[in-house]
């Protein structure tokens, strides 16, 4: 097996905008029924931590494999990461385990890209204020992801708890994604003027943006699977999407939307691959809740294999060496 770790993955300097037409295949093959994707298990050692299990299988594409991943807000007090796990990928013709690697960036760009894809079809056109509520990893990739399909924007309003991600968010990302990052001083700021509105903060004992917020024409996401929402902004949003609406029901008997599913409008992937419209005006409040599909990692993890094969010179683990 070919073992790569998050060093060996960061050194090919894939780009994120080769990420977001990957990712929004994907969906597309998705979209068509023809990839095999089950809820994720997950097992809870904490209130607020997860260990999850996200296997897919691409029927046509012939690819296929698991992320392991868990995520633990706590870990920061220890200098660890949130976000931790492996990726593994099989032969399909043999389900020989064929590489081993890091989960980390995987997870931050496939996020960032369905947010981006998301945003592609249903955007307002010419958006020009991107409303970020949380500055950390997903906060930063997804305002680059987003920049790559909404060039219109020119404005970010930035809020986090922590001032000092703010101040990070701006020195590191205006100049990179030319667009002015203000620091807000308040949810409702971040939120209230824009024209997407994109909360990437952790499970929260209570929402963050209230529907008087969220504006008509404004598209909404949030990665919480929720939480982040108040249940009347999620409610009463003219359409609701999912990237898989069996998924987005496990998450609720989990927890999750404690007020009520709303009615599901469409699932992304029959978006993307023309079975439903997205944007169809300019005044339609849309709000997408994706929870996170395997089939976006392993799509991912393939493309990042098939480069190591292509490059050469990685480690490699012996699995087996003779029957027992």
């Amino acid at each position: 097996m070919l073992y790569l770790s998050q060093e060996d993955i960061l050194d090919m300097n894939i780009p994120l905008k080769d990420i977001i037409p990957l990712v929004e295949n994907g969906l597309r093959e998705h979209g068509l029924g023809n990839v095999e994707n089950p809820p994720k298990p997950g097992i809870h050692a904490k209130s607020d931590s997860f260990i999850h299990a996200m296997p897919a299988y691409y029927r046509k594409l012939g690819i296929g494999g698991l992320k392991w991943v868990s995520g633990y807000p706590s870990n920061r007090e220890l200098g660890l990461p949130q976000i931790l796990g492996v990726m593994i990928t099989n032969d399909m013709d043999t389900g020989l385990p064929t590489s081993v690697m890091d989960c980390r960036w995987i997870t931050a760009v496939r996020t960032a890209a369905v947010s981006a894809v998301t945003a592609k079809y249903c955007a307002l056109k010419n958006s020009k204020v991107f409303g970020i509520i949380g500055c950390g990893v997903q906060g930063r990739m997804n305002l680059i992801a987003l920049k790559e399909v909404v060039p219109t924007l020119t404005k970010v309003m930035a809020y986090d708890i922590n001032k000092d991600a703010v101040r990070k968010y701006k020195a590191d990302l205006e100049k990179e994604t030319n667009v002015e990052v203000i620091p807000a001083n308040s949810v409702e700021e971040a939120a209230k003027d824009s024209d997407i509105i994109l909360t990437a903060t952790q499970r929260l004992p209570n929402p963050l943006v209230k529907n008087d917020w969220f504006r008509p024409g404004a598209l909404g996401m949030g990665l919480e699977a929720s939480r982040a929402w108040y249940g009347d902004a999620i409610l009463k949003a003219d359409k609701f999407i999912t990237d898989s609406w069996e998924q987005t029901e496990h998450f609720r008997d989990q927890g999750a939307f404690p007020d009520g599913l709303p009615m599901l409008y469409a699932e992304l992937g029959e978006i993307v691959a023309g079975r439903k419209k997205g944007r169809e005006n300019n005044k339609e409040r849309i709000l997408a809740i994706n929870i996170g599909l395997a089939l976006e990692d392993v799509i991912v993890a393939d493309l990042v294999y098939k480069e190591a094969q292509k490059r050469g010179g990685y480690q490699k683990l012996t699995l087996m060496e003779r029957d027992f």
